[in-house]
């Protein structure tokens, strides 16, 4: 089950590929020991900044959680602000299903979303490090489905292996709160994840 999962994000990936253009893509497959993720994200500069379009897919199944989420986020930034920072602003939907031990329900929320990333100049670290986070969040007005809150977390270092290839590790904190089956419920899950970041 979890094989077609994987082969069917792969799929979207690969056809996603084939419609944007290539001069400004992110591809990113990040695995854990019980999840893998994978996202395809298209970057164009405007006047102001950049805006940046895309979508992610993520799987767990650990134990008794298990959780598939995909995502669709548009944001807008800026990476002139100083030498190798940059951060961004947008909106996110997510969609998806969990389930924790006796416990189900169908995740849906339209949430803030934000990121910011930094690379370190070769000058100060030998090795081109670069470090990055972000958040997601929406309240309960803004969660649908079986939601009641949904928040989400992540953190992650790289190594750019390449110019435009990186060696990543991200640690992801979930907290979707959930109104199905018996009662309220919370889904709280940490994940850790590797995997490689390309961009074209």
């Amino acid at each position: 089950m979890m094989i077609r999962k994987i082969v069917g994000t792969l799929w979207v990936l690969v056809l996603l590929n084939a419609v944007c253009s290539a001069n400004s893509l992110e591809l990113d497959l990040m695995a854990g020991t019980e999840s893998i993720s994978g996202g395809i994200h298209y970057k164009d500069y405007i006047e102001s900044g950049y805006y940046r379009i895309g979508g992610s897919v993520v799987h767990t199944d650990d134990d008794d959680v298990e959780y598939t989420l995909g995502s669709l986020n548009l944001t807008v930034g800026s990476d002139t602000l100083a030498p190798g920072f940059s951060c961004e602003v947008g909106v996110r939907g997510i969609y998806g299903t969990a389930d924790d031990g006796g416990y189900s329900g169908d995740v849906g929320a339209l949430g803030f979303t934000g990121e910011a990333g930094y690379l370190f100049p070769t000058d100060l670290i030998p090795v081109p490090l670069e470090v990055f986070g972000g958040l997601t969040w929406a309240p309960s007005p803004l969660s649908f489905a079986d939601t009641d809150n949904y928040l989400e977390f992540n953190a992650g270092v790289g190594l750019r292996i390449l110019r435009n290839a990186s060696i990543r590790a991200t640690y992801t904190h979930y907290r979707i709160e959930m109104d199905s089956g018996p009662g309220d419920w919370d889904l709280e899950e940490d994940a850790f994840r590797l995997g490689l970041a390309m961009r074209f």
